[in-house]
């Protein structure tokens, strides 16, 4: 995913890394809620994959919190979907 911002920082510094063609870029003082307004949500939540987002919260010990915040419908559409469970016959 690319996307271009325009970001306000309290201070940059730029300076060689010693390899050819790379360079060290410092920013401090981001205002993170700043910075993700500026990003369309639909862009940036288009650009998670549900399945790399529930390991992370799994890793981090998020899960429950994370699972309890989402729909149960659209969580077992989700887990058929992506072979989880057998679709329900009527």
């Amino acid at each position: 995913m690319k996307i271009d911002f325009d970001v306000s920082a309290a201070g940059v510094d730029v300076s060689t890394s010693g390899y050819r063609d790379h360079l060290n870029l410092e920013v401090r003082g981001v205002e993170i809620s700043d910075l993700l307004s500026s990003i369309d949500e639909t862009v940036l939540f288009d650009g998670i994959d549900l399945e790399d987002y529930i390991d992370w919260a799994d890793g981090k010990g998020k899960a429950p919190d994370v699972l309890g915040r989402l729909d149960a419908d659209e969580v077992i559409a989700w887990l058929r979907s992506n072979g989880h469970l057998e679709e329900q016959e009527s």
